[in-house]
Formats: C-alpha cells, structure tokens, sequence
C-alpha cells in the first residue's frame, strides 16, 4: 500500500509535474488542517531559496502583494460561475500572503549566503547515493528532496531534508554539521545515523547506528541527545517524543536491503516488514503478536518470499486482502 508523501506533491506542484489526481489528493490534504498549508508554504519557500543564487537577491514583497491581490480578485470573479470552498480560498490567500512576508526571513539564511545551492531527489522507488564536498556520504530514500551547498562554509555545514535518508557524516570538530528540516534540526560532529520523515503522521524519527546526534525540535530550546542504538520518535502534532534502545538495523533496512531477524517477537517483525516493501499486514489472531518469534536474515528478498517464509517459521497462513499491496496473516496459536 503506497503512503502519500503530501510533501513531494507539494515539490511536483511547485514544478508544474504534479498530475490532475494528485492535485486533488494535495488540495484535499491542504483543507483537512491549517497546519498543513503552514507546513506546505514552508516547504515552498525553502524550494524557492534553494534555487536563488548570488548574495544580492531581496525578496519583491510589494510586487508580491500585487501579484495576490490580483489572484484574489481573478479567484472571485471565477467564482461567479464556480463555486469552491470557502475554507480552501482562506487558506490558499493565508499560505499565499505568508510566504510572501516570510520570504525575507529565509533569504538571510539561503538567498544572502555565498554558498551555491544544490537539489538532489528521487523518485518514489528510486534510491540516490552520493558524497558531499567533506567527503560525508549520503544516502535518500524515494520520494526525498535534499538540497545541499556545493562548497560549504568555513564555520558550519548546513544541509536541508524532506523525506528519509542515511547519513555517514565525515568528523569535523570546526565545522558541526546540520540537517535542517519542517519538524526541527539534527545536528552532529561525525556519526552514521538515519532520519524519516513521514508528513502523513507529520513525525521526525532519527535512528543513531554509530557516534551520536542531537535533536532540537522546531521552536524549542529542548535537545535531545541519542547515541548508539537509540531511537527517538518525535510527533510534531503534539509535540510528544518516544525514545527506545536496543536500536534494529531493519529502520535503514531501504539502503541495505536487508532484513534481519533475531528471534525478534511478531509485533516487531511485522512494522519491519511493513516498511521494508511499502505494504500493509494485518494479523487476525493478536496474541500471536508476543508469542511468535522469527529468526532469519533476508537479503535482496522479494516481499512473497518474506511472506512466505512467515508461513513457514511462524505458523500463520497469508492471504490477499481488498486493499491493494495489503495482506492478512491468520491461524496459529500460543503453545
């Protein structure tokens, strides 16, 4: 089952590429919570700076108010023969007035700035590897945008996300390195770590595999610490982190195409697997879930023979649900 990155529509419709289908799907989304025209507006305006080079460029804002007014009177004049939402028109005049104010407090951080930006991104099943100017290896998910400065700077290195990637960061004490995205910053010395973020859920999860990494959560002094093995969960809606231990290296499972399990429980097992080929498994019978266990290393493996390979070692049997790329795993028993 293929999950909706509103995030990349957002980017597909900045460059004209986004589809009439997916245009419903972002207009719906946009409607759904005021936050998520904040969050696209954003994401907007980062996109426009990225592609700004030079140090002398100032924001228009007066030739942008011009430009919204007359979209609003040519809105309300269309208006007299379609109707549309009111709540949708508020919201795309709001998000349309916001970035025009917010453009020249980005431009101090990207548009004044020397450096020349760079946009990396992947298709939704294309994966991208490549190395930065400090030799720091990077490694995206489908359906990410990175952008990047080709030479960084002499005190920082600074990088911006949207989506997942796997990050091997060359050590430079001088210069710390950042990873700036919508739900706050990740920054680190020199470390292999990887971040997901999943706009859907509108969560930031950061999974440390070697060294050690600090969160600070977008518009809180709060800093999160994670060294080996540590997982931390962040929901930007509420606000609320769950930090685990005893971190698996199925969470970068996309880069390394391997799943490896250690008598690892079911309830573990399935979100793994989940993750790993993008698809849904329901399990009828939930006790199963604390009572079966799978050991087995997959690599390179297609999602029918991991499948299949549960009815095998786990007990159940699989069968093919309505929903497209969605399973149910039923039978078994706690012995």
């Amino acid at each position: 089952m293929e999950k909706i990155n509103y995030s990349v529509l957002v980017h597909k419709q900045i460059t004209g590429e986004i589809s009439a289908e997916e245009s419903a799907m972002l207009n719906q989304w946009l409607v759904e919570d005021p936050q998520h025209s904040v969050m696209a507006e954003h994401i907007r305006g980062i996109w426009i700076l990225s592609h700004t080079k030079g140090c002398g460029w100032e924001p228009d804002v007066e030739g942008g108010l011009v430009k919204l007014k007359q979209r609003i009177s040519e809105d309300q004049k269309s208006n007299n023969t379609t109707r549309r939402p009111v709540i949708f028109s508020l919201l795309k005049y709001a998000a349309a007035a916001m970035i025009v104010f917010s453009l020249g407090y980005f431009a101090s951080g990207l548009g004044s700035s020397d450096l020349e930006w760079q946009v990396a991104e992947t298709a939704t099943d294309e994966i991208k590897t490549f190395a930065l100017e400090d030799n720091s290896q990077v490694t995206i998910n489908g359906g990410t945008y990175f952008s990047f400065p080709k030479t960084f700077g002499s005190e920082n290195r600074v990088v911006k996300m949207d989506g997942e990637g796997f990050f091997e960061i060359a050590r430079d004490e001088a210069r710390p390195f950042s990873i700036e995205m919508d739900h706050g910053t990740v920054r680190v010395l020199g470390t292999s770590f990887n971040i997901a973020n999943d706009p859907a859920a509108n969560t930031t999860t950061i999974s440390v595999a070697s060294g050690k990494v600090a969160f600070i959560p977008k518009g809180s002094k709060q800093e999160f610490t994670l060294e080996v093995n540590d997982k931390l969960i962040y929901n930007a809606n509420t606000q609320q982190y769950r930090q685990v231990k005893d971190l698996s290296p199925n969470d970068w499972s996309w880069k390394t195409k391997e799943l490896v399990f250690q008598n690892t429980k079911l309830e573990e097992v399935i979100p793994a697997i989940e993750k790993h080929f993008d698809i849904r498994l329901d399990l009828a019978n939930t006790k199963l879930a604390d009572c079966r266990n799978l050991t087995a290393t997959f690599t390179d493996a297609s999602k029918m023979d991991v499948l299949n390979a549960l009815t095998l070692t786990v007990g159940v049997d699989i069968k093919k649900a309505k929903e497209a790329d969605s399973f149910v795993l039923f039978g078994g028993n706690c012995e």
